[in-house]
């Protein structure tokens, strides 16, 4: 089946339904659908049929989230295609978010984008450009999240200082921030810091952070919210114990292993843990976990 032809059948399912709030939700669906399919192939055909699909979405809040789909996969595109026009594209789009979650969390595919084709096009201004419009991101999550985007590109791009600047601003966001209330956002933040700071090489900082996740995950009571958090937290710390040759990181991975409730998690880092232990010769701590 061609783009066209899908594209015409999903439009005759929802045209067809009679309700005016089911057709809305089919409709709502469909364009998640169409964003996905403009990733998979790189074509901005499906886009352009999602923003159909969006206008007939009733809803306003379902439509915002429908525009945050086409933001964000507009973004994808661009970044998979190099293309600066579809990054302009995208933040044109931000437009009809809803001020608030939606509009952060679009504009976090944004500025992404921004940065790494920017960058690729040897546009000198981009990395500049994409920190400005971060800082008119309202919520300190995607805020945060953005910085640490910044930071890989310019990782990958080995401007390992300006990479280190916008991690420690990433950072600081994350540690000041009072609008952070679910430990799962700041916990995960902390994780995801934890691996920027990996990449970047800088050891303490990844020992501070993954010791700010371990405080963030205690308060934590789904159980598969805890697991795999702590599942994250040993690696991590497995990782430090093995660059840094301290037996102290190993130990703290091991007493982490124990917050892993739920089985899924436990079998598969349990057998991480084994051989990195086994590789190392820590046979008190493998002793301990049998």
């Amino acid at each position: 089946m061609s783009g066209e032809e899908f594209i015409q059948n999903l439009e005759k399912k929802a045209a067809s339904i009679q309700d005016d709030t089911e057709r809305s939700k089919k409709y709502r669906a469909g364009v998640a659908t169409l964003a996905q399919k403009a990733v998979t192939f790189n074509d901005m055909d499906y886009l352009e049929a999602a923003i159909g699909f969006a206008n007939n979405i009733i809803d306003e809040h379902d439509r915002s989230k429908a525009y945050v789909d086409i933001v964000r996969s507009t973004a994808r595109v661009a970044r998979n295609t190099v293309d600066a026009k579809l990054v302009e594209r995208a933040f044109e789009f931000s437009a009809n978010t809803e001020e608030g979650h939606d509009r952060s969390h679009a504009l976090q595919g944004v500025i992404s984008a921004m940065a790494e084709v920017g960058l690729k096009n040897n546009e000198f201004d981009a990395i500049q450009n994409a920190k400005k419009l971060a800082e008119s991101i309202e919520y300190d999550t995607y805020r945060s999240s953005s910085l640490r985007s910044i930071a890989r590109t310019l990782h990958a791009a080995e401007n390992n200082q300006s990479a280190l600047d916008s991690a420690i601003e990433a950072l600081d966001i994350i540690n000041s921030s009072n609008s952070i209330t679910n430990p799962i956002y700041r916990a995960s933040a902390y994780i995801d810091l934890s691996k920027l700071f990996l990449d970047l090489d800088q050891i303490d900082a990844v020992n501070n952070c993954i010791q700010k996740a371990d405080e963030s995950a205690n308060s934590l009571i789904n159980e598969f919210e805890r697991s795999s958090i702590y599942q994250s937290i040993v690696e991590i710390r497995l990782i430090l114990g093995a660059r840094t040759k301290n037996g102290i990181h190993f130990q703290r991975a091991v007493t982490s292993f124990g917050q892993i409730t739920r089985e899924y998690y436990r079998t598969s880092t349990m057998q991480k843990l084994k051989n990195i232990l086994i590789n190392f010769n820590e046979e008190e701590l493998l002793d301990s976990l049998t």
